[in-house]
């Protein structure tokens, strides 16, 4: 059985084929941190983001993105368990998580 690391790193990697567009790096990793701040406490840290491009999601002005991170929130490491496929859509001129995919 593979490893769930060794699951998104290959869909990073598959998504970074696909065509491009949506938030930057930086984008995406604002609106992580931010995310993760929204959902546990503003001392919430997240550290070796990784994400590859963005896929457009179908019928919205929204991008599917694979983001790994490893996430301390609430004193707690939480290691890489938020790791997953979000959405992120502009939203006032800047990006924000509106879903996770999967």
């Amino acid at each position: 059985m593979l490893k769930p690391h060794l699951v998104l790193a290959t869909l990073i990697i598959s998504l970074s084929a696909c065509s491009g567009g949506g938030p930057s790096h930086d984008d995406r990793q604002n609106a992580f941190l931010q995310h993760v701040k929204d959902n546990s406490n503003d001392k919430a840290k997240i550290r070796d983001f990784e994400s590859g491009k963005c896929v457009k999601a179908e019928g919205t002005p929204s991008y599917n993105c694979a983001v790994s991170s490893n996430v301390m929130a609430m004193d707690r490491d939480f290691g890489h368990e938020m790791d997953g496929v979000y959405t992120f859509t502009e939203v006032g001129g800047a990006w924000k998580i509106t879903a996770r995919v999967q």
